[in-house]
């Protein structure tokens, strides 16, 4: 489905704002039910779960929902893993009439949307609330446009999990820029709710490569990291990745970059 080219005019309602969920956070049926405009949600981080009358989903960074009013969204979330939501309520109007369009859109769009690129969702629907309070048209000029691209993408179906291909984006993502300890193929196969079967032909799908070459190729990049800023021995950084010991670290190093750990680190 594309963007109506009818509708220009968007009105931003209070409230909007961008929220880390607490301890028993939850959306409750009431909240649906006393929706009075169209909400846009974004994940950006965390795990959570939303129930519609026919649908359910796993909520995890990428997810996008375009609610409106006489839907169903009830919403939970893993107090583990707390979700972080940006949420922006607005109205659509007709440039002719100037009337609302919220009832019409609520038959023509659709509501939930798999989103492949989450950092750029998080950088427009943080700037569009940080303009609201002090610079709405701006906000709403952003919104439009947003809405523009969202349409485009593709939609989520009933019963499947939200966006597998930007759940996995996420995921690679938030492994890359973490410096927690790596975790396991099985690991990740579950956080995503799926076999590990599944999984790894998904993730090499998305990605080109297996989910063990993905996890050797950023263990390998911490590697480097550490060998070039820290003066951490060889050991010592064998160990910090979880290597069973250091000659297998030291020949699985020196197999995907040419040269042994310590030559590489002589050669900074």
């Amino acid at each position: 489905m594309t963007f109506n080219p009818k509708i220009h005019t968007l009105h931003l309602n209070d409230p909007c704002g961008r929220m880390g969920c607490g301890p028993g956070w939850g959306r409750e049926r009431d909240a649906s039910l006393r929706l009075p405009d169209l909400e846009l949600w974004f994940v950006w981080k965390g795990r959570g779960w939303m129930k519609t009358r026919d649908r359910q989903f796993t909520l995890l960074p990428g997810f996008c929902a375009l609610m409106r009013p006489g839907g169903i969204y009830d919403a939970g979330h893993d107090e583990g893993h707390p979700l972080g939501i940006t949420y922006i309520h607005f109205d659509v109007h007709t440039v002719r009439t100037g009337k609302k369009m919220t009832s019409l859109l609520a038959r023509q769009w659709p509501e939930f949307f798999e989103i492949s690129d989450p950092d750029y969702f998080d950088v427009v629907t943080r700037r569009i609330v940080e303009l609201f309070p002090t610079h709405p048209r701006l906000g709403e000029d952003l919104l439009r446009g947003l809405l523009q691209d969202l349409l485009q993408r593709p939609v989520l179906g009933s019963h499947a999990a939200p966006a597998p291909a930007s759940g996995i984006a996420a995921l690679t993502a938030r492994i890359r820029s973490s410096s927690e300890r790596l975790p396991t193929v099985a690991a990740l196969a579950t956080e995503m709710h799926m076999s590990a079967g599944h999984f790894s032909r998904l993730f090499k799908k998305t990605t080109g490569q297996s989910p063990l070459d993905f996890l050797v190729e950023t263990r390998l990049a911490r590697a480097r990291h550490l060998l070039r800023e820290t003066p951490l021995s060889i050991g010592e950084i064998a160990e910090r990745l979880d290597y069973a010991d250091v000659y297998f670290f030291s020949r699985q190093f020196k197999q995907k970059t040419g040269v042994p750990p310590l030559a590489y680190r002589r050669s900074g």
